[in-house]
C-alpha cells in the first residue's frame, strides 16, 4: 500500500502541474480573451437627463406615464429587476448625489424603501418595492417650468 501512495503522490503532482502550466500558457500566447468582445450596455436616462436608470432594471410600461405641459413636466416610471435591494438604494443615492439632487429623506417601511430628492425646480421620489423574485421600482419625477423666461 505505501509503495502506490509513493507512485500516485509524485504523479499527481506531476499532473497538478502541468495543469496549471497549461493554463498560464495559453493566457501568455499573446492571444488576448474572448469575454472582452462582449460589451455591456450602460446605464441610461429616460425621461428625465438628470435620473440615471441603471442598466438590471427593465422599464415597465403598464402603470407608467409622461405629461409634459408648458406649466410642469411629470413622469410615473415602472422598472423591474432581479436585484439586491441595498445595492439599488446606494446605485441612487450615488447617482442622484451625481446628478446634482439633494437627498430630502430615505424611509424604509417593512418592504418598501421611499428615497425623496429635489433640486431647485425638481422634485423625484423613488419607491424600491422588494416584491418576490424580484423589485419593482417606481419613480415619481415632476419639473416646474419657469413660465416668465418663456413670456421673454
Amino acid at each position: 500500500m505505501r509503495s502506490f501512495i509513493k507512485l500516485l503522490l509524485p504523479l499527481l503532482i506531476i499532473g497538478l502541474l502541468a495543469a496549471c502550466t497549461a493554463r498560464t500558457g495559453s493566457n501568455s500566447s499573446g492571444a488576448e480573451p474572448q469575454a472582452s468582445s462582449q460589451t455591456q450596455e450602460p446605464d441610461y436616462y429616460l425621461d428625465f437627463d438628470d435620473i440615471m436608470i441603471p442598466k438590471e432594471i427593465s422599464y415597465v410600461n403598464d402603470g407608467s406615464y409622461k405629461l409634459d405641459n408648458a406649466k410642469f413636466r411629470a413622469s410615473i416610471m415602472k422598472f423591474k429587476g432581479r436585484v439586491e435591494i441595498p445595492e439599488l438604494v446606494q446605485y441612487f443615492l450615488n447617482n442622484m448625489t451625481k446628478d446634482n439632487w439633494t437627498l430630502v429623506s430615505n424611509n424604509k417601511a417593512s418592504s418598501v424603501q421611499f428615497l425623496t430628492f429635489e433640486k431647485y425646480n425638481k422634485s423625484c421620489v423613488i419607491e424600491i418595492d422588494d416584491t418576490f423574485a424580484s423589485a419593482t421600482t417606481t419613480i415619481f419625477a415632476v419639473e416646474v417650468k419657469d413660465a416668465d423666461a418663456k413670456r421673454k
